[in-house]
């Protein structure tokens, strides 16, 4: 049987840049867990949105290992396609969709630009928990493979934050401090017993892109040098950080922040989030999705 799909640049601000998500339409077939699986295996993305119109629950997000959690750049996935196949609800200027997630509920919302998806965004309220305890900036810098300088000079300073995932957050100075970096597995292995995370953001005031406030890069011990993976799935604990500085007042906050580098894929993602003393902040995470292609995946029957 042929199974639609189309290919999505999701927070890109130009064709062949942001994540590469692939969206299955299951409006005419019913797929099983494994079959699902299959098909994500096959594209070799991050991850695979499947629609299903006809479902109590329309979207999901599978990869190769089974089915797993909406993140940012599946939520704009999802939302694009549903716009597209008519299961959004039209809000005059733009319209709403509600994605489930276990026993909770996403809401986006898109652009309606004369029946074309603009940009997208959802609200999330964030209950985070910060550990200020993290390792020396000496023994951070050595198994960052940078110099202490590029870190102990940012205004900002390393904080464990956990809203989804427990993060450390390292700030340097500049992007290109944040590009050079690579984890020393010697100098991070000794640190692992004193944290209980593997997974780090570094970021820096700048931008790679020309056009944001700040960039940001995700390491862990899995990934390869030059690797950059997608960060909308962090921006809760970025948020987070960001929110618990002193320095930041109370009132709504603006900022964009990129990803990649000058020779890979950039993504660029807009942000807007609200600190008020006494309760959780709430914040807004968007950006543009492209349509770069379309086809036909062919499933054996049964």
């Amino acid at each position: 049987m042929a199974i639609e799909y189309v290919l999505l640049d999701v927070f890109a601000d130009a064709p062949f840049q942001g994540t590469q998500i692939p969206v299955v339409n299951l409006a005419e077939q019913q797929l099983d867990e494994q079959a699902k699986k299959a098909i994500a295996s096959e594209f070799q993305q991050t991850e695979t949105v499947f629609i299903e119109p006809d479902a109590s629950v329309p979207a999901s997000v599978y990869n190769s290992h089974g089915q797993q959690r909406f993140g940012a750049h599946t939520i704009l996935a999802a939302s694009f396609m549903a716009f597209e196949l008519g299961l959004s609800k039209s809000e005059g200027s733009f319209a709403s969709f509600l994605l489930k997630q276990e026993s909770g509920l996403i809401e986006s919302f898109i652009d309606d630009k004369d029946g074309v998806p603009g940009n997208i965004q959802f609200a999330r309220e964030l209950s985070p928990t910060v550990d200020r305890y993290t390792p020396d900036a000496g023994r951070l810098a050595a198994a960052l493979n940078t110099e202490e300088k590029h870190i102990t000079f940012s205004k900002y300073k390393p904080l464990v934050v956990s809203v989804d995932t427990p993060t450390l957050i390292v700030p340097f100075t500049r992007p290109e401090h944040v590009l050079a970096a690579s984890l020393n597995h010697d100098h991070w292995g000794a640190l692992l017993g004193e944290m209980y995370t593997s997974e780090l953001f570094l970021f820096a005031p700048g931008s790679i892109t020309g056009g944001t406030e700040f960039h940001g890069r995700l390491l862990n011990p899995n990934l390869a040098k030059d690797v950059f993976p997608p960060i909308g799935n962090v921006m809760p604990e970025f948020i987070a950080y960001l929110a618990e500085q002193q320095e930041t007042a109370a009132g709504t906050h603006t900022f964009s922040v990129d990803r990649g580098s000058v020779d890979t894929r950039k993504s660029v993602l807009h942000v807007e989030f609200d600190k008020k003393t006494g309760k959780e902040v709430r914040c807004r995470i968007g950006g543009n999705v492209i349509k770069m292609g379309e086809g036909q995946l062919f499933f054996p029957e049964g």
